[in-house]
């Protein structure tokens, strides 16, 4: 059991969190003017500087605004902005109250941490992106996040690039799927994002470089899980599914192309391929 004192220690420090919540809410004895476009933040100068390196400088006088007591911000998404204010204040926000997907909101807000050097503001958005993320990756919000990852943030950010990379490689046999029409969006998503394609070639070359000269098909079935075989041309092909535990009786080479993925620019599955 710990001692009284800490637990008196620890009711303080609640009471101080809260004291600092209400700060935000009621403006009381605020000091520096935040403006971007109509929008204006009333915010204090000894709390936004102590967790925002961006806001510290620009008290210190180095910027003009500093002087005047006022900053003003241009190129920001105001939603976001105030939520980063609510996350200096609090420690924590809300993905619920927008209009963009969590997962896309997250990406965002690494952003703009990155941009205004708020502390530890991005490692909460991280971990908040790799939770929904889970069970967002076969939505629209998932890829626009992607994109909006590769082309809003550093370079060398390989949390957040690393958080996403890891969700799409565990996907990939699904998303990169031309015959899927609901991926149609994270693919041409892809297309016009090289330095994501890029990175996700070299997550994938390694474990595919095995199966060369192997033919990688799926199960006819509903389970879809990805099976290696060395099949040619005038060969018939029987397959039990471990998965499933369904036996796709034997088949010919030509009627297989239908199930192939296509993984390498040498590897062709014709059109119209599907015979008995």
């Amino acid at each position: 059991m710990a001692p009284h004192y800490e637990q008196t220690q620890e009711k303080g420090i609640a009471r101080l969190a809260r004291g600092l919540s209400s700060m935000f809410v009621s403006k009381n004895f605020a000091d520096l003017q935040v403006v971007l476009d109509d929008r204006t933040w009333l915010v204090h100068r000894n709390i936004v500087c102590c967790r925002s390196d961006f806001f510290a400088r620009a008290c210190e006088g180095k910027f003009m605004e500093g002087k005047q007591c006022i900053v003003g911000l241009h190129d920001d998404d105001p939603d976001v902005l105030d939520k980063m204010f609510h996350y200096i204040y609090h420690n924590a926000y809300d993905d619920a109250d927008t209009d963009a997907a969590p997962v896309l909101l997250n990406v965002r807000m690494v952003a703009i941490a990155e941009k205004y050097f708020v502390d530890h503001l991005a490692h909460l958005a991280i971990s908040k992106l790799n939770y929904f993320a889970a069970d967002a990756w076969a939505t629209q919000g998932f890829a626009d996040a992607i994109e909006e990852a590769y082309t809003t943030t550093a370079d060398c950010d390989r949390a957040l690039r690393n958080t996403l990379l890891d969700i799409v490689v565990q996907h990939a046999h699904d998303l990169f799927d031309s015959t899927q029409a609901k991926f149609a969006h994270f693919q041409s998503m892809a297309a016009r994002t090289p330095s994501f394609s890029a990175e996700v070639t070299g997550r994938l070359a390694p474990p595919l470089a095995a199966f060369a000269d192997l033919g990688i098909y799926r199960c006819p079935y509903k389970c879809r899980v990805l099976f290696a075989s060395s099949m040619r041309e005038a060969q018939w092909f029987n397959w039990f599914c471990p998965q499933c535990a369904q036996m796709m009786p034997s088949k010919s080479f030509i009627w297989w192309q239908k199930h192939r993925m296509v993984l390498r620019p040498s590897v062709e599955v014709a059109d119209g391929y599907g015979g008995n």
